[in-house]
């Protein structure tokens, strides 16, 4: 039987049959990744919950840790906890941090929403709207002061509106 080249493969073996350049560059995103997941953990841990959804580490760059917070109000919360997140990331073992900043971003509220909420919004089907009889029945005054392709086309329009589903 011959072997089916469509099936699922290990992410281990398709990264392997990359170039080594290639491989080694996803291996460095996939462990930046990891460790923003990570300190993502310790963020949350120190704010709480409720204030975490609507902020994450963004990055960690020149010994300051960067936090994209989803408006200026959580911005400013953040603000009042700064030293108290700093204290916490250098207990995790990042000492050489020796400052907080803390970004707003228009494009946060986005990218902090869960996939599975946006997702589902645009699989619903949108409301059907039905024509009313007195827009109908307007349609047909205007039609009758109209030049003659738009006469014809707002008359089909008002019976469209008039037929009931």
């Amino acid at each position: 039987m011959a072997k089916d080249r469509y099936a699922p493969k290990q992410l281990d073996e398709v990264l392997g049959q990359l170039s080594p350049r290639m491989g080694s560059r996803i291996a460095g995103y996939s462990a930046k990744s990891q460790q923003l997941s990570q300190q993502q953990t310790v963020l949350r841990e120190v704010i709480g919950e409720n204030l975490a959804k609507k902020c994450r580490v963004a990055n960690i760059r020149d010994d300051a840790l960067i936090i994209e917070a989803q408006s200026a109000t959580i911005a400013l919360k953040l603000n009042y906890v700064k030293m108290d997140i700093l204290s916490a990331f250098r207990q995790q073992g990042l000492a050489q941090l020796c400052q907080v900043k803390i970004q707003t971003s228009p494009d946060a509220a986005r990218r902090l929403t869960p996939q599975s909420q946006t997702g589902s919004n645009k699989t619903t089907a949108p409301k059907k709207r039905a024509m009313s009889e007195q827009s109908a029945e307007y349609l047909e005054h205007v039609a009758e002061n109209a030049p003659p392709s738009l006469q014809q086309k707002l008359r089909r329009l008002a019976l469209h509106g008039r037929q009931k589903k």
